[in-house]
């Protein structure tokens, strides 16, 4: 049966609304600088403009995709929103399909990519695939209670473009975030290099004369890295080195930030700390710090540390500060052991 004129025009201005929410949906994410706000955003959005209660995100679970499972699990946002599943339920799920798969009455393997909340009232699904580089990531998954609004006979065109506008934003805010992050990591140890600690100690430093606060540094220097490299090789000495970085991370606090400055030489930045704080800091790395283990041969890790503070300085500057550091590390290391005084109430 042909449609009639209204009939056409209805449909010409249901594709019109379609294709504009798509539009602005684009717009939403297209300059997103994070995968937690992308994935928050790109729910939202489609949630809004299409009037589906039910979006949820499925992630396989492999390494490749350890970078947008923890965005999401950061996400307060989007909790009860999202699920990881194994490979193997991803395939079974979809059949690898890369196109919107749309289905009533969901069987099983469908529905263990839903939340749990969402499942028990899924009429019907619309499983569409996020691609990220190429490769297949997982889906996002728009459940109705209406077993018509997903029908498999229906013009899946629109949604295929959500999908294939979804993984473009999606490679490229990763793409982004990914640079952003290289731009400021030591690519050995993952630790802030030291232009990032520049930029940081000189904010930390216009806060402390806004405000006052104190504001701690300690110069950490591995005492026999040398040694390490000659016996064991350069391998194991960059092993040493991000077993180094690992355990400052362990014993700092979470507004303290710790940076590779140089070869084996380390800063932590302690905000709001006086010098009797940071050198409890210094005595629980100097009691904390584990062997690597190279097979099953220990390798101690020994290191050297100075500790300054803002309150200690005629003029409060980075390079001031610094030197101060400095000058009390190479003390140490003269003095060859480590008895700072542990105050009390710290």
């Amino acid at each position: 049966m042909m449609e009639s004129l209204e009939e056409l025009f209805a449909r010409a201005r249901r594709n019109e609304e379609i294709s504009r929410n798509l539009f602005e949906i684009e717009v939403a994410i297209l300059n997103i600088a994070s995968t937690q706000a992308f994935f928050e955003h790109l729910v939202k959005q489609v949630g809004k403009k299409f009037g589906v209660t039910c979006v949820s995100l499925a992630l396989i679970n492999n390494p490749a995709n350890e970078t947008l499972i923890q965005a999401l699990r950061k996400s307060e946002t989007l909790e009860g929103h999202w699920s990881v599943v194994p490979n193997v339920d991803f395939l079974a799920a979809t059949q690898g399909e890369r196109k919107p798969l749309l289905l009533q009455h969901p069987g099983k393997p469908q529905l263990n990519l839903l939340p749990f909340s969402d499942r028990p009232n899924t009429g019907s699904l619309a499983i569409l695939p996020l691609q990220m580089e190429g490769r297949l990531a997982g889906s996002m998954n728009l459940a109705d209670v209406d077993s018509e609004r997903y029908s498999p006979d229906m013009d899946s065109f629109f949604l295929y473009q959500l999908s294939v506008k979804a993984s473009l934003c999606l490679s490229a805010v990763v793409a982004r975030e990914r640079a952003d992050f290289l731009a400021t990591r030591d690519p050995l140890t993952r630790l802030r290099n030291r232009r990032e600690l520049e930029d940081t100690l000189e904010r930390e430093i216009s806060r402390v004369i806004r405000h006052g606060n104190p504001l701690s540094l300690a110069f950490v220097d591995c005492d026999d890295f040398k040694q390490v490299n000659d016996r064991f090789g350069h391998d194991v000495g960059d092993k040493y080195l991000q077993h180094m970085a690992r355990c400052l991370e362990d014993v700092i606090r979470k507004t303290d930030v710790a940076f590779r400055f140089a070869g084996d030489e380390f800063v932590i930045l302690l905000p709001d700390q006086n010098r009797e704080g940071a050198q409890f800091t210094a005595e629980r790395l100097q009691a904390y710090f584990p062997p690597l283990m190279i097979g099953d041969i220990p390798i101690a890790l020994k290191a050297s540390i100075g500790v300054a503070c803002s309150k200690e300085l005629a003029q409060v500057t980075a390079r001031a500060l610094l030197k101060q550091a400095d000058q009390a590390l190479y003390q140490n290391k003269k003095l060859k052991h480590f008895r700072f005084p542990v105050p009390e109430n710290v």
